[in-house]
């Protein structure tokens, strides 16, 4: 993929998201390899606040027919913790997913106590601009920053190893509608074992890691889409979260 190419990639894919619209862009578009596409994916970003896991849990991977996991960054205003709204505006046809969010303290680490400083539950809101048929592809995926829309947590806790001694059961509820239950078992080696595949990912790639990033660990159960006016909650051990989004 020459230089001229990827520029007008990363030109379209930020228009579209500026635009809240499908990015003008074809399969001849894409990149070939992982290192070109996290090559695009890291030019939209200059500091990045945040991370997100995709092809994490089996459903995704019978899409994308990936063997490893794909990320993406997230820009600093896409990351909102603490609160009890969400905008979904400029977002193009969201979804959302049940996700545990672990915080970086040092990703050279070999321990997950030394990996990480805290952990959350919260909601990851894919939006990507991909046209409908290039959202299978998965160099398309990595380029687009993994379908980067937004990322709420919130219930921010201490790292505890325990917590993920045994599977984490979730039920997801849309709009008080019937419950979609989830668990970290879903995620493929589960959120620790996703995460340090991350980070080595990351490394590989030369992506801008720094102490006090999130991650976003995989879907816990399939995102569902959503719209403003819509309400979620979560209920697990960990307790429950509840989001309005706008």
């Amino acid at each position: 993929m020459i230089e001229d190419a990827s520029v007008h990639l990363v030109e379209a894919l930020n228009s579209a998201r500026a635009a809240g619209q499908e990015a003008a862009i074809a399969l001849s578009d894409l990149p070939a390899t992982p290192e070109q596409a996290y090559a695009v994916s890291r030019s939209q970003i200059r500091d990045a606040g945040a991370w997100k896991i995709g092809g994490a849990n089996p459903w995704s991977r019978k899409i994308f027919n990936n063997q490893e996991i794909f990320f993406g960054p997230l820009h600093e205003q896409e990351l909102v913790s603490d609160t009890d709204t969400l905008s979904l505006q400029g977002l193009l046809a969201p979804l959302a997913e049940p996700e545990v969010m672990l915080e970086i303290a040092d990703w050279n680490a070999t321990t997950p106590i030394a990996r990480f400083s805290r952990m959350a539950l919260g909601f990851e809101i894919p939006a990507t601009v991909l046209p409908s048929d290039l959202k299978p592809e998965l160099m398309g995926q990595i380029a687009d920053r993994a379908g980067a829309g937004a990322l709420w947590l919130t219930g921010i806790r201490a790292f505890d190893l325990a917590c993920f001694e045994h599977p984490l059961l979730v039920e997801m509820l849309l709009n008080g509608q019937d419950p979609i239950t989830g668990s970290t078992e879903n995620v493929i080696s589960g959120p620790l074992g996703a995460a340090a595949e991350f980070m080595s990912l990351a490394l590989r790639y030369d992506m801008p890691l720094a102490s006090g990033q999130w991650i976003a660990t995989g879907g816990l159960c399939p995102a569902v889409p959503v719209r403003p006016g819509d309400h979620l909650a979560l209920r697990s051990t960990w307790g429950e979260i509840t989001l309005q989004l706008d």
